[in-house]
């Protein structure tokens, strides 16, 4: 009789206390800010255009977009977030242009971008390129609002030279 009589009770407290609102994550700090619904989201663009040196397109360029955010660190937080990279890599059209669209999980944008360019398929598409790299200046294009951490973008061209 006991014990049916404390399951009874803490099934009450249980039910009392989520009617009331009381939940973990309002306390729960994870990497810089409070948990909360939902997903936050911050656009990021990248684009330009591969030339050799009299100006002709390279196609086949592979473009390694690497984006850095760094974070102070939190107090309080279990582990540290000093430094997120987000890794993309594409590869130049037949007009030697390539862009990259995308949504990145934070409410910030980067902090800088480094952009390396490499010739990877050999002689194929004019010859033999040597690599470049580039950190174009990041720009903010759209502001952030609620959820919606902003949007930002950059735009590097390069210009290969021959090995």
């Amino acid at each position: 009789m006991k014990q049916k009589a404390r399951q009874l009770f803490r099934w009450i407290l249980t039910s009392m206390l989520g009617l009331l609102g009381f939940s973990g994550c309002e306390w729960l700090n994870i990497g810089g800010g409070m948990v909360m619904y939902g997903q936050p989201h911050t656009d990021f663009q990248a684009s330009g255009k591969v030339t050799d040196r009299s100006g002709n397109a390279i196609e086949g360029i592979r473009v390694s977009i690497r984006q850095h955010r760094h974070y102070a660190n939190t107090p309080n937080v279990i582990y540290d977030q000093n430094d997120w990279y987000y890794d993309d890599t594409l590869y130049t059209d037949a007009a030697g242009r390539y862009e990259l669209k995308t949504g990145i999980t934070s409410f910030n944008g980067p902090d800088d971008v480094t952009v390396v360019f490499e010739d990877v398929d050999g002689e194929k598409n004019g010859g033999v390129f040597e690599s470049q790299t580039v950190t174009p200046r990041v720009k903010q294009t759209a502001k952030a609002k609620d959820w919606y951490g902003g949007a930002y973008s950059v735009e590097a061209d390069a210009q290969l030279e021959k090995k």
